[in-house]
């Protein structure tokens, strides 16, 4: 019973933290955005400097490139992953597992071509 505790106990602590970010992440911004609507409400200018100032920060020009090739290299690595162990049906599992992220990063990459990059001009 115990050598089947510490795994499950392993992986459910991953979604677990997950969701402890996330969780604070909202409750973070929330408070942001009721600061600023109370600030609103009240005729108080809101400025840049301010918003900056309570952490607010715009999305990075290069995120969906950052993360369509992270995406890709943990497809790809997943792939090489799969072809180092001896049986070919475990390959082949791999290489299916690799696709959604393959696939996922070549779309946020499309994006980034597509979007971004005709906002800089």
């Amino acid at each position: 019973m115990e050598d089947i505790l510490v795994p499950i106990a392993l992986f459910a602590i991953i979604p677990f933290i997950v969701w402890a970010v996330s969780a604070y992440r909202y409750k973070s911004h929330a408070q942001t955005i009721s600061l600023l609507d109370t600030m609103a409400n009240k005729g108080e200018p809101i400025t840049t400097d301010l918003v900056k100032t309570l952490g607010v920060r715009r999305k990075p020009k290069h995120a969906d490139l950052r993360l369509g090739l992270i995406l890709i290299a943990v497809a790809v690595s997943t792939v090489i992953f799969g072809g180092a162990v001896d049986d070919a049906e475990a390959a082949r599992i791999f290489a299916a597992i690799a696709s959604f992220p393959f696939l996922v990063g070549l779309v946020f990459l499309a994006l980034w071509f597509a979007i971004t990059r005709k906002d800089e001009d």
